[in-house]
Formats: structure tokens, C-alpha cells, sequence
């Protein structure tokens, strides 16, 4: 800005130059045309005339000069105005590009936010077919794994009888062989009653061996008919 006002006085002062120059030139030019006409001995009037003159053209001079000046002070705060616009308009501009950035950068962001949604969303729906063919193998043969379940559950529930029930013959059987191994008994017990019961708790162990695989069977059948959705 501070170049601009120089490079304007200078063209002021380099105008204002030849606007004096001009001015001195016609008043030179009338003076010069009165000295050459003028007789021998001028008037007192032809010399008041030509001071008129002389008193007009500097009066012109001054005006045009003011009114020059007044040109270029406002062409100047025009100019000044100008560039304050443009100033303006640039940092409108660099704000609008920054906004533009952020948002160009937000939508990546969103971009890959929605690329990784997808591929959870395609993992979840492979889970959800998978699990719907599960579901449609169950339906299918529904009647027959229904009826292997109430199989198992009579099964379960037999075996577990079975077990109580071997493990009460056993606690008699070894209250016998106790009474055998300290000798305490008051009637007649023998070796025989700690065999048995040693038969007796194999027999237990059996029981709780079957118990335990029915069990087994069962679960897992369960889980075979009881096909859960996945988790989200």
C-alpha cells in the first residue's frame, strides 16, 4: 500500500509539473502576444487588461491545480478501498478452502468408517446364514431329534435311579465289611460281605459312567436342536 501512495505522488507531482508548465506557457504565450502588438507606448488600460489576465489565468491555474488534487486523493481512497475488498475476498476464499479441506477430510474419515461397517455387516450375514441353515436342519428333522430328546431325558432320569440305588445296596454292603475289618460285628460277617461290596461299587461306578454319557448326549443334542442367532 505504502508503494502505491509513492508511485501516486510521484505521478502527482509529475502531473501537477506539467499542469504548471502549461499554465506558465500560456500566460508566457499572452504575454509575449502583448508584447509584440502592443505600440510603442501601451495604455493604461491594455496594461490593466493584461494584469486581468495575467490575475485569471493564475486564478485557473489554482483551481485546476485544487481540483487535480482532489482527483487523485479520491482516486487513491478508491484504489485503497479496493484493495481492502480484495484483501477481504482473499481471506473469505482461504476460509472457504479450510472449510472445504475439513470436509473433504471428514468424509474419508466417514468413508472408512463405512467400509468397516460393511465388512462387519458381511461377516454378520454369513453368521446369520449359516445359522438359518442350522435352524432349517433342526425344523426339518424337528419330529425326530424332539423324540431322541425325551429318549435321552427317560434315559437320564433311569440312570440316575439306577445310581442311588446301587449306591444304597453298596453303603449296606459296606457297613458289613466294616464291621468284618474291625471286628466288631455281633453277628457273623466274612470276607465274602467285603467282596460284595467291592462289586457293589464297581457296580456304582458303572452306573455313574452311563449316567455320565447320557448326560452328555443329551447336552449335546440339545444344543443341536437350540440353535442360537449370533451375538451383535
Amino acid at each position: 500500500m505504502e508503494c502505491l501512495f509513492g508511485r501516486a505522488g510521484s505521478k502527482y507531482m509529475l502531473r501537477s509539473w506539467k499542469v504548471s508548465l502549461f499554465v506558465g506557457f500560456v500566460v508566457g504565450s499572452v504575454l509575449a502576444s502583448a508584447v509584440w502588438n502592443r505600440n510603442p507606448g501601451p495604455s493604461q488600460e491594455e496594461y490593466d487588461l493584461l494584469l486581468q489576465k495575467n490575475a485569471q489565468l493564475a486564478e485557473n491555474k489554482q483551481a485546476l491545480q485544487e481540483s487535480f488534487e482532489a482527483y487523485e486523493t479520491q482516486k487513491a481512497l478508491e484504489l485503497e478501498d479496493v484493495f481492502k475488498q480484495l484483501e477481504q475476498k482473499q481471506s473469505e476464499l482461504e476460509k472457504q478452502k479450510s472449510d472445504y479441506e475439513k470436509q473433504i477430510a471428514k468424509l474419508k474419515q466417514q468413508q472408512k468408517k463405512l467400509a468397516v461397517t460393511k465388512k462387519k455387516l458381511d461377516t454378520k450375514v454369513v453368521e446369520l446364514k449359516t445359522t438359518a441353515e442350522k435352524q432349517q436342519v433342526v425344523l426339518t428333522n424337528s419330529k425326530e431329534l424332539y423324540q431322541q430328546q425325551l429318549v435321552l431325558q427317560k434315559q437320564v432320569v433311569g440312570a440316575e435311579a439306577d445310581v442311588k440305588k446301587a449306591q444304597g445296596v453298596a453303603k449296606d454292603f459296606k457297613q458289613a465289611c466294616d464291621e468284618f475289618k474291625t471286628g466288631s460285628g455281633w453277628n457273623w460277617v466274612s470276607q465274602a460281605d467285603c467282596d460284595k461290596y467291592e462289586a457293589k461299587l464297581t457296580l456304582v461306578a458303572e452306573e455313574e459312567a452311563q449316567l455320565t454319557a447320557l448326560k452328555a448326549e443329551l447336552e449335546a443334542l440339545n444344543k443341536k436342536i437350540e440353535v442360537s442367532l449370533p451375538k451383535n
